[in-house]
């Protein structure tokens, strides 16, 4: 091959190859492939809150005295009780707490048992007060307090920089080869992101509309595009001799391939009939994630992996006027998501988690919040052990006993053991569990409880 065709070559599949959903990670594997049911669909999707999610307001005890420690702490952020939407609560011993009601849509899908929150999660190492805090007594995850660092160790898992890959990316690591098409295995909504990374498997890129196609080849009826794509197979089964040249040929033939493929899988489902909401765009994501669970017989796939985001939630400003508008968005696009996979026969299969950087400070920094530590998320799906609220709800007072300092709130309930309950439910056994989470056997309990 001439250096103009190499640079040429080499120059296009670099435009393209993100485009077409492929995306390369490194060769190490991390663990040999265990063999999964292949009559036995199972999904996970992670739906993240980027910049950090002030679950404090999400969901807000709503008993006298906890009421009145919240409303003191968070000033004029605080919501009114009087708004807040009442939590019928399945444990005895979980504090009785109200949803804020901007996530209206989410109470009847509660009550169903189809969604669950789970209280006070976050970044831990091993278990921790807010005295071990401020005696400097425990291993605290580096730059606790920072948005880069914190998204990190959410979604990698890893805190001895073990692998520097994400723990969904492990997961694909392990699952995708026994998949027939395994860069199906792993989808993301969002490109590159921390959650998927991974040692060896790759991940499938694609936007809210569809595919990103090959620029000037994708219309194989036009008869200037035809000779420019047959040109460019051509170039693909050239025989290399450089090792790089011969494997960017194999991925690039890949990823043409299995674009072509998906795009025409899902032109041929067409339209979903749920309902989209206007102007959101997680939903019009979430509908491109139930439209490829809808053709998964296509590509026979068991397992998969999707990654979603909403971005907008580092409200250290006008937190007032952009957070109802967000839990809007939020509470409308996870209540269509959750019809749209009723009506493709997949709401038991698929369970969707929110993810987040970090909570927020119980104290307003006069129109907002700054970083916190601890947070609420939800879990939705119908394997989900809905209709309750796990872990422990704080006491969100400030100088209170779950308070590290600064109005922050020290979890109660770590990462590991929100993604180990989750693994549990896809299929993954306790040996495979504890080589993805290092730290989870720094916590009593591994799983949590809240998915069948």
């Amino acid at each position: 091959m001439n250096p103009f065709n190499r640079r040429k070559f080499i120059k296009l599949g670099c435009k393209t190859i993100v485009g077409a959903g492929l995306m390369s990670s490194a060769t190490a594997r991390l663990a040999t492939a265990q063999s999964t049911a292949a009559d036995n669909y199972r999904a996970l999707v992670c739906i993240n809150l980027n910049g950090g999610n002030d679950g404090f307001n999400l969901l807000v005890p709503d008993s006298g005295a906890e009421y009145n420690e919240y409303a003191s702490g968070r000033g004029h952020l605080a919501v009114p009780k009087s708004d807040l939407l009442s939590l019928n609560t399945a444990s005895a011993n979980t504090t009785s707490a109200g949803l804020n009601p901007h996530m209206a849509e989410l109470l009847p899908l509660y009550e169903r048992g189809q969604v669950a929150f789970m209280a006070n999660v976050g970044t831990l190492v091993e278990p921790t007060t807010p005295e071990d805090v401020r005696n400097k007594s425990v291993r605290l995850p580096e730059q606790l307090f920072s948005h880069n660092d914190q998204s990190s160790q959410w979604h990698k898992l890893d805190h001895n920089r073990q692998w520097n890959s994400g723990w969904g990316g492990r997961v694909n690591d392990l699952l995708a080869p026994q998949q027939s098409n395994p860069s199906l295995a792993s989808v993301s909504l969002d490109g590159n992101n921390h959650w998927m990374s991974g040692s060896d498997a790759s991940t499938f890129t694609i936007s809210s509309t569809g595919v990103k196609s090959y620029s000037g080849m994708e219309d194989m009826t036009n008869d200037w595009q035809m000779p420019r794509r047959q040109a460019f197979i051509q170039l693909l089964h050239e025989n290399y001799s450089n090792t790089f040249e011969r494997s960017y040929a194999e991925l690039q033939s890949r990823a043409l391939v299995l674009s072509t493929n998906v795009g025409a899988a899902l032109t041929r489902f067409g339209d979903l009939q749920t309902p989209l909401p206007p102007e959101n765009e997680l939903a019009e994501q979430l509908a491109m994630v139930a439209k490829l669970i809808a053709v998964k017989d296509e590509f026979r796939m068991t397992r998969q992996l999707f990654y979603v985001n909403l971005g907008g939630f580092d409200t250290h400003d006008n937190q007032l006027a952009n957070q109802p508008a967000l839990f809007t968005k939020l509470s409308q696009a996870l209540a269509f998501f959750n019809q749209a996979l009723a009506e493709i026969n997949q709401l038991e299969n698929v369970t969707s988690f929110t993810s987040s950087d970090f909570g927020r400070s119980i104290t307003s920094n006069g129109d907002g919040t700054d970083h916190g530590w601890g947070n609420h998320h939800l879990v939705m799906g119908g394997s989900v052990l809905g209709g309750d609220i796990y872990g422990q709800i704080p006491r969100i007072a400030v100088g209170g006993p779950d308070d590290a300092r600064n109005g922050r709130i020290v979890p109660t309930t770590s990462v590991s053991q929100y993604a180990a309950t989750q693994l549990s439910w896809l299929g993954l056994d306790d040996d495979q569990i504890d080589a993805m989470l290092p730290t989870l056997g720094n916590f009593n309990q591994r799983n949590l409880g809240f998915l069948a």
